[in-house]
C-alpha cells in the first residue's frame, strides 16, 4: 500500500501557502491590473489584422508599389525597456515620449510585387500611429546630398520637430542622415533619427523613418557583458551537462535495467514531445521578430520549423532514458518515487500528490515575489522585454500553456529524477545530490533579460532545492505537478492579461489540468482494483 504521502499531508503547509498566496497576488497581481488600469489605452491593443491592414496602405501611398505579403509581429526594444527599468524611468516615458516613439511595437514585414523589394513597417500597439519604416527598394534612385537633406527636413518640421530642434544632420556609411534632436533626452538617454530620402518613379519619398532613444554607451557595454556571461554559463553549465546527464541516462538504463522497465515513460514522453513541439512551432513569430530587419521568406520559416522537429527528438530521448535510468537508480537505492497504475493505493497516492502540488506552487509562487524584491534590493536586479516569449508573438496563444508542461516534464525528469538520483549514488547523502542537477538547471535560466546574469541562477538555486525536496519526500509526480502549475499560473497570468475569452478559458483549463488527471486516475484506478503489491525486492545499494 502506498503510503508516502498521508491522508491529512496537506494540513501542514495550507497556512504557509494561504500567506504566500496573499503574498504572491499583493506583489505581482495587484501591481499588474493597477498598471493596466492606468494606461492611457487600458492594456488593450489593436488587433493584428488592423495593423497588418494600416501598414499596407501605409507602404502603397508611400512608395506607390503593391504589396503583395505582409507579416505582424510584437517588437521590442530590449535595450531602451531595461534602461527604463533600470533607472525606473517607465512612467515618465510613458508620459512624455510613448505616444510618439513607443519602444513596443507591431513591426511589419511587407513585401513589394514584381521584385520591388521589401519593408518594414512599425506601428503603435495601442493608438494605430506608424512610428517609423524602413523601404529597402530595388528601383530607387539615390538623390544629392543637399536634395536629400531637403526633403528630410520638410518632413520632419512637417513631422512633428521645430526647425531649432534638428541638428545639421550627419551623413551614414550606408548613405542615411542621422539627427539627434534637442531637448529629446530620457535620463542619458537621447532620441536619435535614422532616415533616408529617395526618389522612386521621379517622386522623392522618405524611405527610412526610424527614431529610437538610444541607451547610454556604459548601459549597453554591461548587458553585452553580462548577456555574453549568461550565454557562457548557460553553454557550459546547462546545454554540456544536460548533453553529457543524457548520455549518462542511457547508460544507466542499460545498467540498472534489471530495476526498471524501458515500457516506463513511453506516454510521458510522446506528451512532452507533443507539448515541446507546439511550443517550438508557436513562437516562430518570435524568431522572427528577434531577427530584427531581416527579411523571412516562407522557406526559411518552414527551415525552422523543420529544425524545431529535429532538435525535438533528442530531447524526447533524453527524458525517456532520464525516466527509466531515474527509475531504475532509485528503485535500487531502496525508493519507489515514481508508483504505477498497478500499485496499491495508486489512485489516491496521485490524488492527494496534486492537493500538496497546488499548495507547493501557491509557496513557490510567493517566495519568487520575494527573492525577486529582496535581490532588487540587494543587488539592484531589473528585467527587460523577450520577443521570443511576447504572448503577441504566439501563433496560437490558447496553445502557450503547453509550454510550462513542456519545461515541468523534461526539466523534472532529468533534473530531479535521474539527476539527483545519479548523484545520490555517487555521493551517498542526499542534499549533496540535489546541489550539482539544480545548478545545471538554474544555469539554463540566465539567459533571460534579467540583471544581472546571476539574477536568475541565484533565485532557481533556491526554487530549485525546494524542488528536489518536494521530488525526494514526496515523489515524481508532486514535483512534476507542482512545476507544471508553478509555470502554468505564470503563463496563465498573462493570458488573463492580454488575452482573449477563449485564451483566458485555456489559461484555466492547464492550471486546472492536473486536478483532472489525478481525478481521472483516482476513479480508473479505485474502478479497476490494483493488483497487490509488487513484492519482488531487489538487493538495495549501500546508502
Amino acid at each position: 500500500m502506498l503510503d508516502q504521502i498521508k491522508q491529512h499531508e496537506w494540513k501542514k503547509f495550507i497556512l504557509a501557502a494561504i500567506i504566500f498566496t496573499v503574498i504572491y497576488i499583493l506583489m505581482e497581481i495587484v501591481p499588474s491590473v493597477l498598471s493596466m488600469n492606468k494606461h492611457e489605452y487600458g492594456g488593450k491593443v489593436i488587433d493584428k489584422a488592423v495593423a497588418e491592414q494600416h501598414a499596407i496602405d501605409f507602404a502603397k501611398e508611400q512608395t506607390g508599389l503593391e504589396v503583395i505579403s505582409a507579416k505582424v509581429v510584437h517588437q521590442s526594444d530590449k535595450l531602451l525597456n531595461g534602461y527604463l527599468a533600470k533607472e525606473t524611468l517607465h512612467e515618465k516615458y510613458e508620459k512624455n515620449y510613448d505616444s510618439q516613439f513607443p519602444a513596443d511595437t507591431f513591426q511589419v514585414n511587407i513585401e513589394f510585387g514584381n521584385n520591388e523589394g521589401n519593408g518594414f513597417v512599425y506601428l503603435h500597439m495601442y493608438n494605430e500611429r506608424i512610428t517609423g519604416w524602413n523601404f529597402i527598394l530595388h528601383s530607387e534612385q539615390y538623390l544629392s546630398n543637399e536634395e536629400q537633406l531637403e526633403t528630410i527636413h520638410r518632413f520632419l518640421i512637417g513631422e512633428q520637430f521645430k526647425e531649432d530642434e534638428l541638428d545639421s544632420g550627419t551623413f551614414d556609411s550606408d548613405g542615411g542622415v542621422t539627427f539627434l534632436p534637442a531637448n529629446y533626452v530620457i535620463g542619458e538617454s537621447k532620441l536619435q533619427l535614422s532616415t533616408e530620402a529617395v526618389s522612386i518613379n521621379g517622386q522623392n519619398i522618405i524611405s527610412k523613418y526610424k527614431p529610437v532613444f538610444v541607451a547610454p554607451d556604459d548601459y549597453k557595454s554591461y548587458v553585452k557583458g553580462q548577456d555574453k556571461l549568461g550565454d557562457w554559463l548557460t553553454g557550459v553549465g546547462y546545454v554540456f551537462m544536460s548533453f553529457v546527464l543524457g548520455i549518462l541516462a542511457i547508460i544507466y538504463s542499460i545498467l540498472y535495467r534489471k530495476h526498471t522497465s524501458f515500457k516506463y515513460g513511453i506516454i510521458l514522453t510522446i506528451f512532452f514531445f507533443i507539448c515541446y513541439l507546439i511550443m517550438n512551432l508557436g513562437v516562430m513569430d518570435g524568431i522572427i521578430a528577434l531577427q530584427g530587419e531581416e527579411p523571412t521568406a516562407d522557406g526559411m520559416i518552414a527551415f525552422m520549423g523543420i529544425i524545431s522537429v529535429i532538435l525535438t527528438i533528442p530531447l524526447a530521448a533524453s527524458v525517456y532514458f532520464s525516466i527509466v535510468a531515474g527509475d531504475g537508480l532509485w528503485k535500487a537505492q531502496g525508493r519507489n518515487l515514481w508508483p504505477r497504475l498497478r500499485d496499491q493505493g495508486y489512485g489516491n497516492y496521485v490524488w492527494r500528490s496534486m492537493g500538496l502540488s497546488y499548495l507547493f506552487a501557491l509557496i513557490l509562487l510567493g517566495l519568487q515575489s520575494i527573492i525577486f524584491w529582496a535581490l532588487e534590493l540587494l543587488i539592484g536586479t531589473w528585467s527587460s522585454t523577450d520577443v521570443t516569449m511576447s504572448p503577441y508573438n504566439m501563433s496560437m496563444l490558447w496553445l502557450m500553456p503547453v509550454l510550462a508542461w513542456a519545461a515541468a516534464i523534461m526539466e523534472e525528469a532529468v533534473f530531479r529524477f535521474f539527476g539527483i538520483g545519479l548523484f545520490r549514488k555517487w555521493f551517498r547523502h542526499t542534499f549533496a545530490a540535489a546541489i550539482f542537477p539544480t545548478l545545471f538547471w538554474a544555469l539554463g535560466h540566465v539567459t533571460y533579460p534579467i540583471y544581472p546574469s546571476t539574477t536568475r541562477l541565484i533565485e532557481l538555486m533556491i526554487i530549485g532545492l525546494i524542488f528536489s525536496f518536494i521530488f525526494v519526500r514526496y515523489g515524481f509526480i508532486s514535483a512534476m505537478f507542482t512545476h507544471a502549475i508553478f509555470n502554468s499560473i505564470t503563463v496563465g497570468i498573462s493570458m488573463f492579461m492580454v488575452g482573449s475569452s477563449i485564451d483566458i478559458v485555456s489559461a484555466i483549463f492547464f492550471i486546472l489540468l492536473p486536478a483532472l488527471i489525478a481525478l481521472i486516475l483516482k476513479i480508473w484506478s479505485n474502478k479497476k482494483g490494483t493488483k497487490p503489491p509488487i513484492t519482488t525486492v531487489h538487493p538495495l545499494e549501500q546508502q
